[in-house]
């Protein structure tokens, strides 16, 4: 949020709400995020994910399919669904700071 006027910032995002630059990444900012996708508020479980997502991604330069997030932390698959309704990518990888995939509708 901007100090100043307690609006979501929004120049740091891609036409989509996606954040443009990864280094921007902040835990404050993705808190700002899933505020501003109405996920939330976030919990340890959405923490696992995102930081699982952010890791995989730093890796091997793509996001995770849910069914090896769910093998990382040790969440069902629809829990994680539950997690982030949106889906994974409209939400664990734009809470976690990743692009959004090519051809991703």
């Amino acid at each position: 949020m901007d100090k100043e006027t307690s609006e979501p910032r929004h120049e740091d995002l891609d036409d989509e709400g996606y954040l443009r630059e990864m280094a921007s990444w902040t835990r404050e900012r993705a808190e700002e995020l899933a505020i501003a996708n109405d996920i939330g508020p976030l919990t340890d479980e959405h923490w696992r994910v995102i930081e699982f997502v952010k890791e995989f991604y730093s890796t091997n330069g793509r996001g995770p399919a849910v069914v090896r997030i769910g093998k990382a932390t040790g969440l069902k698959a629809t829990t994680i669904c539950d997690l982030f309704p949106c889906g994974v990518v409209k939400g664990a990888y734009r809470l976690a700071g990743l692009p959004r995939p090519p051809g991703c509708v």
